[in-house]
């Protein structure tokens, strides 16, 4: 098998997996308005499903999820890990989704100011794991992850664990176009849900009587 068919294969992959996770993108969010709208759970899944299976068919010459593509890019590992755990479980279980919208939120809150340029350092270049950036800060990124994950082992965070994992092996194994493995970890959009779960989450506490009637 030649050089160049081995890169079409890889490049068919990337591809494939980009456009799968914007079509679960597109068939979670519908699912869980859905659900949100009291529709049957059964028939909701039918039409998410549905969903998901049309936006692979090509309308003027490209698919539903290329359009939505352009417009999200790819996402991350982690949003990928999340929007299949929101499909096969919409009650989700926030002892495990807390912990990796806490890390997410912290995370994002350090990394995209710094990375526009507002800051001494720029930790996007930590993410190119390579000889070519030099071997310490990549050790102390590899030794940090490493840390994250022994720490969701012990706490039992199994989609935490299961999101650094996975994009730690996906990263090295090239399964998406960037080189970068924060591109891996997390995105954009998988940011901003976080955040906005991690407010909505403070306040539902807030305005709940029992948190008001607990003293410090």
């Amino acid at each position: 098998m030649s050089l160049q068919s081995l890169s079409l294969q890889a490049i068919s992959l990337q591809t494939m997996l980009g456009l799968t996770g914007i079509s679960l993108l597109l068939s979670v969010t519908l699912l869980r308005v859905l659900l949100f709208f009291k529709l049957k759970k059964q028939l909701s899944y039918f039409i998410a499903i549905l969903l998901f299976a049309i936006s692979f068919v090509s309308f003027s010459g490209n698919t539903i999820n290329f359009y939505f593509r352009g417009l999200f890019n790819d996402l991350s590992i982690t949003s990928l890990i999340l929007l299949s755990y929101y499909f096969i479980q919409p009650e989700t279980d926030k002892k495990q989704t807390q912990p990796i919208f806490l890390l997410l939120v912290i995370t994002g809150l350090f990394f995209y100011p710094t990375a526009l340029g507002l800051g001494p350092v720029d930790p996007y270049a930590w993410g190119f794991i390579s000889k070519d950036h030099g071997i310490t800060t990549p050790l102390i990124f590899l030794s940090l992850l490493a840390g994250l994950m022994y720490f969701a082992l012990v706490k039992s965070y199994s989609i935490l664990l299961l999101s650094l994992v996975l994009a730690t092996l996906c990263y090295h194994s090239g399964l998406l176009e960037s080189r970068n493995i924060w591109d891996y970890l997390f995105d954009p959009l998988v940011f901003i849900y976080a955040l906005t779960a991690i407010i909505s989450s403070l306040f539902s506490k807030k305005n709940n009587p029992f948190f008001q009637n607990q003293r410090l």
